[in-house]
């Protein structure tokens, strides 16, 4: 098994095999990744034999720290695997990923996001094993909120009842390409609440949909006046729908439009997938839970998946 270090040259390569990998998602394609390449030194690795490609690593490294991160831009990462790798080359790939960073980046330590198994498309837990087997400790844990569309647990009541205050509004729910008046309302929405800003750049995400106009879309609900009063991107995977940026303006607030947006997304995509993923709700790598936040998500049905980030030193 060779190591290649990942140029663009390879972009088709790496693409292919991703997308048809036990793990991969177009997270991990290139055209995703490469968004922000200009942010991070890259320093992914593709695993070849015999001119095909086993498994892939996007990573980053951080010279001064001395770390490779599995990738600082990506909500998750770690070793991407194919169907025909088997745990002893995991295992084989890893010790050969570990000699590679110590040899050509002089990396003391290895931080790795594993993929939530709700993601995968086939059993792929060799690299969770591998991490175990080389020492990792895991050194951050965020909390999501899942609904399983298949077997879903029933509303609670705050949730029916706000539906039904939705219904008497006469909110509907609409698919949008009004990206900028979504991304003021939610810059708005965080600044005044949180005090904070979006990870991305309303351009940056309007790009991204753009490149992956099926996994990317923007649902809104508008008020009376015709005005945007609540809304999310979703990210559409193989298996799994995950909202991204949900928000909801003051005025809507006691008007159902967040309760019926979420149920309208239960109700088209449970034919079609198996899990609607909220995103973690919590803070300080997993320290602490914000109970409001996740409330809502649990009174959905939304039950508990891990994002898991281990340490390794190398």
């Amino acid at each position: 098994m060779q190591l290649i270090k990942y140029t663009p040259a390879w972009a088709a390569d790496w693409n292919q095999f991703v997308a048809a990998s036990k793990n991969g998602t177009f997270m991990i394609d290139r055209q995703y990744m490469d968004y922000h390449s200009d942010r991070f030194e890259d320093c992914s690795l593709l695993f070849v034999e015999k001119e095909r490609v086993f498994a892939v690593f996007p990573a980053n490294v951080v010279k001064d720290a001395g770390v490779v991160a599995s990738h600082q831009g990506l909500t998750y990462g770690g070793l991407i695997l194919g169907t025909e790798i088997n745990a002893a080359r995991v295992l084989d790939a890893f010790d050969k990923l570990k000699a590679y960073y110590r040899k050509e980046y002089r990396a003391n330590t290895l931080l790795y996001k594993s993929i939530p198994y709700i993601y995968h498309r086939q059993a792929c837990a060799e690299d969770e094993y591998a991490l175990y087997r080389n020492g990792a400790k895991l050194v951050a844990c965020g909390l999501s909120s899942c609904v399983n569309l298949k077997a879903p647990v029933p509303y609670e009541r705050s949730r029916r009842n706000a539906l039904k205050k939705a219904a008497k509004n006469g909110l509907a729910v609409t698919l949008s390409e009004d990206y900028d008046n979504y991304w003021t309302i939610l810059q708005e929405v965080l600044g005044k609440r949180h005090g904070q800003i979006p990870v991305h750049t309303a351009a940056e995400l309007q790009l991204l949909a753009h490149r992956f106009p099926e996994n990317i879309k923007l649902f809104v609900v508008k008020g009376e006046d015709g005005h945007i009063i609540a809304g999310t991107y979703i990210y559409i995977y193989n298996n799994v729908v995950h909202t991204q940026y949900m928000t909801a303006t003051d005025e809507s607030r006691h008007t159902g439009a967040l309760d019926l947006l979420v149920d309208f997304l239960i109700t088209r995509y449970a034919p079609t997938h198996q899990y609607l993923d909220f995103g973690i709700s919590t803070e300080d790598h997993g320290h602490r839970l914000n109970e409001g936040l996740i409330y809502q998500k649990e009174g959905f049905g939304g039950r508990g998946v891990c994002y898991n980030q281990y340490e390794l030193t190398l």
